[in-house]
């Protein structure tokens, strides 16, 4: 027995500090092992539950594990060079796709009836910035920014109509932005048939629509029909504005491509809408046409297999015509159908983009010996839109529920021969040695892709 009377309070504190501490270690293992065998027991149990419903029924899964699903795409099978980046998000097929002027907005809608707001300057980044929005009661099948990039133009499918939302910042304070109708601007319902192209003039006085029924519809900003126009071209293929807002290009069945322009008095009143000139010289009918940014110049391609570069910058009005810059051949556009083909110009016009089917090429427009290769499958379904960023660098298209951004290196070959040519005739020292300096500048990108 020890003597409780004869052992010092030290050696009493520290005994009994020791005998806690082990009472302590004890209690911790006994339950920690207590806590093992029990998710032992859990994990058996779950592993039962989940081989009996993956075994049993194994396409049912709960509302929440769809819904989640929809995000979880898989990483699109296109790969190049070229390539910026891929935008994911959309659970349908994107029907359309456009860039704001100001160069940092982007909007693509989807058969899934939402609009997506990107935001253009993290495009080469792993995670792109977006804000998704479901369209109530209708689905958007076409859309194109207003000249404020504060506003976006859509065209409905039930409606089968124009309509136009604003952009604001949500009032909950969260500093998101969503799309609010403009419920006091009505478009009335002209079209037939689906509407198939839309425009809103770069000079901000008017609209546009077109459909396969031969109508070109003009609108003020409030909405009105200032006129219809029967452009004579058979089958309409294809109906846009020049960006500038000068001029509504329309291609057709015909081998003929029109130019109508929209005509307004000083204080902006709608006078009238005539043809001022075409463009002529293919074989057949012309799949599509397209102006670059100050519409001096147009791009065509025709099912005789051809593309052509026109010189616009004429005086019409004294029976000038429009003059053949440039031509070449594509194989694929032979015979092919407007519904297989997409095409856009550069807002220089030193490039041009033309899709058929999944496949995409790119043409510089100053060289037509220059043949850089098709990409091939960049979407896995048609393309329906092509896009170019506003300074003319990127190229986006959409088709199936992703939209692909790549660099657009053949606008750089062109401001090589381009700038080539000026720097033979310029003769201010200056001016050469700026040329020179940009000449410099785009060798060196097309360096990066080995061009």
């Amino acid at each position: 027995m020890i003597d409780i009377d004869s052992v010092s309070l030290p050696v009493l504190i520290t005994g009994f500090v020791g005998f806690v501490t082990v009472m302590g270690v004890a209690i911790i293992y006994v339950a920690k092992k207590e806590r093992e065998g029990e998710q032992e027991e859990i994990d058996v149990v779950m592993d039962e539950v989940t081989e009996t419903v993956i075994s049993e029924e194994p396409n049912k899964k709960s509302k929440h594990q769809r819904k989640n699903d929809q995000w979880k795409t898989k990483e699109p099978a296109f790969s190049h060079k070229w390539s910026v980046g891929v935008l994911k998000g959309h659970t349908k097929e994107v029907t359309d796709i456009a860039f704001a002027s100001d160069g940092k907005k982007f909007v693509s809608i989807s058969g899934d009836r939402t609009v997506t707001l990107w935001d253009v300057r993290d495009f080469a980044q792993k995670e792109h910035k977006s804000v998704r929005q479901t369209i109530e009661y209708d689905t958007p099948t076409h859309v194109v920014f207003a000249p404020d990039c504060k506003s976006v133009v859509f065209s409905v499918k039930r409606d089968n109509k124009l309509c136009v939302y604003k952009l604001a910042k949500k009032t909950e304070g969260s500093g998101s932005h969503h799309f609010v109708h403009i419920d006091n601007l009505e478009f009335e319902r002209v079209h037939q048939v689906d509407v198939q192209h839309i425009g809103i003039a770069g000079n901000a006085k008017y609209l546009m629509s077109a459909a396969l029924d031969n109508k070109v519809c003009i609108y003020d900003l409030r909405g009105q029909l200032l006129k219809t126009i029967d452009p004579k071209v058979g089958t309409l293929y294809d109906c846009r504005l020049s960006p500038d807002g000068r001029f509504i290009i329309v291609s057709g069945f015909t081998p003929d491509v029109f130019v109508f322009e929209p005509v307004f008095s000083r204080d902006g009143t709608f006078q009238n809408a005539k043809k001022v000139f075409s463009l002529s010289g293919h074989q057949s009918g012309v799949l599509a046409a397209a102006f670059n940014g100050s519409s001096t110049r147009a791009v065509t391609i025709s099912r005789d297999g051809r593309w052509r570069i026109f010189d616009v910058d004429i005086r019409y009005e004294a029976g000038q015509d429009a003059r053949i810059l440039r031509e070449g051949c594509w194989e694929p556009l032979r015979g092919a159908t407007s519904e297989k083909v997409r095409l856009e110009m550069s807002p220089s016009g030193d490039s041009f983009a033309v899709s058929f089917e999944t496949n995409l090429k790119v043409f510089s427009s100053e060289d037509e010996t220059k043949d850089y290769p098709e990409l091939k499958d960049i979407c896995s379904t048609t393309i329906s839109s092509i896009a170019y960023s506003p300074e003319g660098t990127l190229i986006s298209t959409c088709g199936d529920k992703y939209v692909r951004v790549i660099h657009n290196v053949p606008e750089y070959h062109s401001q090589v021969v381009k700038f080539t040519h000026q720097m033979s005739e310029a003769t201010v020292e200056s001016s050469r040695r700026r040329l020179k300096e940009r000449i410099d500048e785009a060798q060196q990108y097309l360096l990066k892709f080995d061009c």
